[in-house]
């Protein structure tokens, strides 16, 4: 199920991201439809935990046998810290001396420790919170069923105008990505603020389709993070009822029109 082991040299330099789970990690923090990939990558991939009771003398690499008990190392608040790479347990070195952890994939780990809250990378520039029920939604797969796109109500008060830096570089990627989509007709752009706690606005695009958002999404997320870094960009799809759509296609002019 997993390995035991102990680290013997500590390091100091930050070296995120360092492997696909820290990159889809990123994404994730500024695209949506990054979003499940993510939480693919994070069952199947190997997480590092924080362990108790083990001898220190015993470094190198051992299986665990079925039976062993493992207490895991929890924070003063309950939650128990879970690591992207070895290296994210000293991210600003909160973390300075040998310490004892386990290896296991992440399916294994969230399996064995159901009903417990997880922290993702407590150390890091980037983390997550994992609470239960998102956990629980993780092993059985309804998590995945969720649409990726933003649903935004037609009640829901929102401000929204043009951006003030118009995004270039992202406009052109997207126009040649629609642009290999026969179902989309058309894009607009705009900059929106969901709520008061929103210092500023972030971009949207919305896009009138007849096809599944979802297949579109998957390939905009990339070209998103790769020209705007982490930038968080929403994506929604036109539609008839009123509502933002009206001011998509009554107060500006898509970015994209297929001729």
């Amino acid at each position: 199920m997993g390995i035991f082991d102990i680290f013997k040299k500590k390091k100091t330099d930050s070296t995120f991201p360092e492997n696909d789970l820290e990159k889809t990690l990123v994404q994730a923090t500024a695209n949506a439809s990054a979003r499940n990939e993510f939480y693919q990558k994070l069952l199947w991939n190997e997480l590092i935990v924080l362990t108790n009771g083990h001898d220190n003398s015993d470094e190198g690499v051992r299986t665990l046998t079925k039976g062993t008990t493992v207490q895991f190392v929890k924070l003063e608040n309950g939650q128990i810290p879970v690591f992207t790479s070895t290296n994210r347990i000293f991210d600003k070195g909160i973390i300075n001396e040998q310490v004892p952890f386990l290896a296991m994939k992440g399916e294994d780990l969230f399996s064995v420790a159901k009903g417990a809250t997880f922290i993702l990378n407590p150390y890091s520039d980037y983390g997550k919170e994992l609470i239960p029920s998102e956990i629980e939604g993780l092993l059985n797969g309804s998590i995945f069923e969720h649409k990726k796109e933003m649903t935004i109500e037609q009640d829901t008060e929102v401000q929204i105008g043009q951006p003030a830096i118009y995004p270039v570089e992202l406009v052109n990627a997207l126009s040649n990505l629609f642009n290999e989509k026969e179902t989309v007709k058309a894009a607009y752009l705009a900059a929106i603020k969901m709520n008061k706690a929103e210092k500023l606005p972030h971009l949207i695009i919305a896009i009138d389709t007849d096809g599944d958002m979802s297949s579109i999404t998957n390939e905009a997320g990339p070209l998103v993070e790769k020209t705007l870094k982490n930038e968080i960009v929403d994506f929604i799809q036109i539609d008839n009822k009123g509502g933002i759509s009206d001011y998509f296609l009554n107060q500006t002019k898509p970015f994209y029109n297929r001729n």
